[in-house]
């Protein structure tokens, strides 16, 4: 410790002893170097904690291209097929294998001890006749993010899911995965900050939008600098701090929608099936020749917020070339009602191309 060290250097001194990650010691760092006393006492410090962030940097660096390597050994990642991937977890004992077989008939062994699924079970769910993937995972415990039981393959094979069913039978298991998917930079229902950041042609740090602000600009500008970033423009459009902007910058971290069970009841196998694909940014619509029924047996997987021309240009190349009206039922006013090409469709719709 420094002579004479202020509060906020001991707060951030505290931070370093508490961090787990590379760019938490080195947001910390950061914050030590901006506000130890600088005089000739602890020009050695400076010195040294100028060494200690150029390595926390590189191992930041190497964390990003590492990934999954970190556990070694057996990988669980799954190939993601169908219209979408949502990872069945939870604690040992919380209905995984149950909801599983109920959801998309696979049978796994369901037993009273726990660790009975030891790598991803994969199955398929109908959902508007469209299959979406399901994949229950190994067990989430306490100290899965260091490793115990296999905890980073599991973990690493889950942020590769587009959305979360989450199961517990009691709150404490509940926090214990939650804690655990943080601490692997899986941040569930939760967005990522709306910060804006450009480098490039700029010259020192431009900070806009600073009535967003709730610490000194000082802080953001340490924060970026922390994370090797000396000229840019900053635009902050919610309020927002330098742990805010620190995990807009961690590229770790990842954001999952997920839906949290603490019971399955088989009467809600339909109202379950909506909500999970619900929460995988996905739309399903169906075709419909003139004259003719729609083709539900068949349906579309769209992106959420997608336009009839987005719609087209999946369908077929010469339909967004030669297209001359568009008629959607579902979303619409009234049924069959002509829309432009700029129309955004609705889970559900059936669109008819005129070309």
């Amino acid at each position: 410790m420094p002579v004479n060290p202020g509060v906020e250097y001991i707060q951030a001194e505290e931070k370093y002893h508490n961090a787990h990650t590379p760019q938490e010691k080195l947001l910390a760092l950061s914050e030590m170097l901006r506000t130890v006393p600088k005089h000739k006492q602890t020009e050695n410090i400076r010195k040294e904690f100028t060494r200690k962030m150029a390595k926390l940097r590189e191992e930041a660096e190497k964390e990003k291209t590492s990934g999954a390597k970190k556990g070694g050994g057996q990988t669980f990642n799954v190939k993601k097929e169908g219209a979408a991937q949502i990872a069945i977890i939870g604690a040992p004992n919380s209905g995984k294998s149950t909801l599983l077989s109920e959801l998309t008939g696979v049978q796994t062994e369901i037993a009273p001890y726990p660790f009975t699924t030891k790598e991803p079970v994969v199955g398929m769910m109908n959902y508007m006749e469209a299959p979406v993937q399901l994949v229950e995972m190994p067990a989430i415990i306490e100290g899965s993010s260091e490793g115990k039981a296999g905890g980073m393959q599991v973990l690493s094979a889950i942020r590769n899911a587009d959305a979360l069913a989450i199961l517990f039978t009691t709150e404490e298991d509940k926090k214990t995965v939650i804690k655990e998917l943080e601490k692997a930079g899986i941040l569930v229902n939760r967005e990522k900050p709306k910060i804006i950041i450009k480098t490039g042609e700029y010259r020192g740090i431009n900070i806009s939008g600073a009535q967003f602000l709730r610490e000194k600009p000082e802080k953001i500008t340490a924060t970026l600098k922390a994370f090797g970033i000396h000229n840019a423009s900053v635009l902050f459009q919610e309020p927002s701090t330098s742990e805010t902007l620190a995990q807009a910058l961690d590229q770790k971290i990842v954001y999952k929608k997920a839906l949290f069970m603490n019971q399955f009841e088989k009467h809600e196998t339909l109202e379950v099936k909506k909500k999970l694909f619900e929460l995988t940014g996905k739309i399903i619509v169906f075709t419909k020749k003139p004259g003719e029924k729609a083709d539900t047996a068949s349906p579309l997987v769209l992106d959420k917020e997608s336009t009839v021309e987005d719609f087209a240009k999946k369908l077929h190349k010469d339909f967004e070339k030669n297209l001359r009206f568009v008629r959607v039922w579902g979303s619409t006013k009234f049924e069959g009602q002509r829309v432009p090409k700029d129309y955004i469709l609705k889970n559900g719709d059936i669109i008819e191309l005129t070309a």
